[in-house]
């Protein structure tokens, strides 16, 4: 290690990297602070809605239009942070705050739903129609939102230099948003449930050939990752190779996610058995994977006394990384369902099925994510106790 004998040269060594760091802090801080703001405000809009038979299009219209200000909000910080970032008690809290708001939005959706039943018996069936397709798209919204902050999140955790120092309040943190995530999807769940019931209406086939290749080349992906052998000396060059690999595969996720939203936009779509088929078959693929990172925490948990610093450094951050790529991966499949299911003009007809895949989804996302959740903290911890 390279050490300073001129202390004036160190000092304005260390002023510029806090010069450096600080501006980054401060900003994310304030963007957090204001999109909670707003999310607060859209929580109110929300609220004061009054919903009639004459009064549904309109109000839940303007609710889409806020709604889709807020992802591209959170969005567009997402994709300003930049490496090297300082977190502290403050940016935590903020993130805290934002994915408890996102969890009042997605109780707000719910009422409004309730209130689009009772009301759905005196309304024209053009009208609920529009009612329906308006509700299951502030719901994919306000989903996306909780989806977007918890890949923020693993974003800030990957490009923080400093997580020793704060690991218990990034731990607190984590698990607040695990569990805030879990139940606004749990809620949203239950809004789009509340819709599939009001709907007696009935393809999508052409999204198959994309659904099934993500499914092959995850379960090829899946397999090269539970072939890995990890040793105390080759752990950071295997999992840099897997990280790579599960990088490239979110890629390919994230491309025909694309082709999804791109060609839903202006269309709506006939949904066949096969696509749901699909997309269970997907949220069970990453769950083969999230398995094999099981392993990857087991692994490195037993072979850490063993390891040098800088291979232990390493392999850390690969972990986060593919954990991270991972977490968005599971969230872009989730968000295709919602957006196949919002552009359905079948929906009556499969609904049975559309209820039981999404439970299916549901319960192999949760473990996706209580998998990522465990690598996180295996990581977190590791840092703190070696001082990396």
């Amino acid at each position: 290690m390279k050490t300073f004998k001129n202390p004036f040269k160190t000092l304005m060594l260390l002023g510029a990297l806090l010069a450096a760091s600080l501006p980054l802090h401060a900003t994310l801080l304030t963007d957090l602070q204001t999109a909670n703001t707003n999310a607060g405000s859209f929580k109110s809009q929300l609220e004061a809605i009054s919903l009639g038979s004459d009064s549904v299009c309109a109000p839940l219209l303007q609710a889409n239009n806020a709604a889709r200000d807020l992802v591209n909000e959170i969005s567009r910080i997402d994709a300003s942070l930049a490496a090297p970032l300082q977190v502290d008690a403050d940016v935590l809290t903020a993130l805290d705050q934002y994915t408890l708001t996102v969890l009042g939005l997605a109780n707000e959706a719910l009422h409004l739903s309730t209130d689009l039943q009772m009301l759905s018996s005196s309304m024209n069936a053009a009208t609920l129609n529009d009612g329906i397709t308006a509700m299951l798209r502030l719901s994919d919204d306000i989903g996306t939102m909780a989806d977007r902050i918890g890949e923020m999140a693993d974003k800030i955790l990957i490009m923080s230099d400093n997580i020793g120092l704060m690991a218990d309040r990034i731990l607190e943190t984590q698990q607040l948003q695990n569990d805030n995530v879990a139940l606004t999807q749990s809620t949203l769940l239950q809004t789009q449930k509340n819709m599939l019931a009001l709907i007696s209406v009935m393809q999508s086939d052409s999204f198959n050939s994309e659904l099934e290749s993500l499914k092959s080349s995850g379960d090829f992906l899946a397999q090269r990752m539970d072939a890995v052998s990890l040793t105390p000396w080759t752990m950071s060059m295997e999992l840099e190779a897997v990280s790579w690999d599960v990088h490239q595969y979110r890629g390919e996720v994230e491309s025909v996610y694309s082709s999804i939203t791109a060609n839903t936009v202006h269309n709506s779509l006939y949904i066949s058995a096969d696509t749901l088929t699909d997309l269970g078959n997907l949220a069970l693929m990453l769950r083969s994977l999230s398995t094999a990172v099981d392993g990857y925490v087991t692994a490195i948990g037993g072979m850490a006394s063993m390891t040098s610093d800088p291979t232990l450094y390493a392999s850390l951050k690969s972990m986060l990384q593919l954990s991270a790529d991972i977490g968005v991966m599971a969230n872009r499949i989730l968000e295709e369902a919602d957006i196949i299911l919002a552009m359905a003009d079948n929906i009556g007809l499969q609904a049975d099925q559309i209820v039981s895949t999404q439970q299916s989804m549901n319960i192999n996302i949760a473990a996706v994510q209580g998998a990522i959740l465990a690598a996180q903290q295996m990581a977190i911890t590791l840092f703190a106790q070696r001082g990396l």
